[in-house]
């Protein structure tokens, strides 16, 4: 915006001094005028330090030593024309010399480590997680409580939120503002304890997610998913049911050897690898290990634009 009013400021100068020749204003005064708008634009260079502000701040101190009649000689309009042009010239060779680069703005982030919930009572917690634009890690860890989460967030982005009972736990992520511009994405890790149990749902919005359940008792997983990419490795402890509601998301499900994979799907589907599966009379497809497996995970997938690809690991 200003470099816009320092060209629109210009091309009025140049109407007023050549078209008019001086008989309507003064050019002492339209020099004064342009001096303290090259000066005011130019003084930003020490917070954004680019060519454009450092160029404005030389061709204003210019204008100014020629206002005050500080150099040998008066300057004319053509001149101080070329000065200008010859003040950019320096400033870009100055960034080329000395590396001239905007300030590295600082960052409100919070580092977040903690152990939830402080007292558990029985044998299942129901965790949740509900997130925009991070990227959510859950693996296991061999911890006292039932749950570690640590998390890097940007607080001038993220609402980031921790709610919990003796048997629960919401984790929050959610932008403060729909359409900011984000740099970078939150990053969350969740660790679970290998001794109980989980019945997990994660809701993702243009996210990132690895969920490595092999160590993990989990029963019920459900995962709503917009625009994000999911990576899902069931559990090798318990047979899991996972119910994933995803639109415009591709999910990779990786299936360790001893656990064996039921899959039922509605909706716009695109299965890739899917060499392994095969598909039973009630529509189903089922892995060709499911006879000799210790385990079995149920998936159940309702999508919209989605992709699907099925490793074995």
């Amino acid at each position: 915006m200003q470099g816009r009013l320092i060209l629109i400021a210009l091309g009025i100068l140049i109407v007023l001094s050549v078209i008019f020749n001086e008989f309507l204003v003064s050019f002492n005064l339209l020099e004064f005028f342009f001096t303290l708008i090259f000066l005011g634009y130019g003084l930003t260079f020490f917070k954004k330090r680019n060519v454009g502000t450092l160029g404005s701040l030389i061709f204003g101190i210019i204008l100014l030593l020629d206002t005050f009649e500080l150099f040998p000689t008066s300057l004319n309009f053509w001149e101080l024309v070329l000065l200008m042009i010859a003040s950019y010239i320096i400033a870009a060779g100055f960034k080329g010399l000395f590396h001239i680069r905007k300030p590295h703005l600082k960052i409100n982030k919070s580092i977040i480590s903690e152990n939830l919930p402080p007292k558990f009572i029985g044998d299942t917690l129901d965790l949740s997680t509900d997130v925009d634009w991070s990227s959510v890690t859950i693996d296991s860890s061999k911890i006292e409580t039932p749950v570690k989460v640590k998390a890097v967030i940007d607080n001038d982005i993220y609402s980031f939120k921790k709610e919990y009972d003796s048997s629960k736990v919401d984790i929050l992520n959610k932008l403060k503002v729909s359409n900011v511009k984000v740099p970078e994405r939150a990053k969350i890790t969740v660790y679970l304890n290998e001794n109980i149990n989980y019945n997990y749902q994660a809701k993702l919005n243009v996210s990132v997610a690895f969920f490595d359940l092999r160590q993990i008792k989990t029963r019920e997983v459900r995962i709503k998913s917009t625009a994000s990419k999911i990576t899902l490795i069931p559990s090798q402890k318990d047979n899991t049911t996972v119910d994933v509601d995803s639109e415009v998301s591709a999910i990779n499900i990786k299936l360790p050897g001893d656990v064996a994979l039921v899959l039922n799907h509605v909706g716009d589907l695109n299965f890739k690898n899917f060499g392994r599966m095969y598909q039973r009379e009630d529509g189903t497809y089922v892995s060709d290990n499911f006879s000799e497996a210790s385990y079995t995970c149920y998936l159940n997938i309702s999508s919209e634009i989605s992709r699907l690809n099925i490793e074995f690991i």
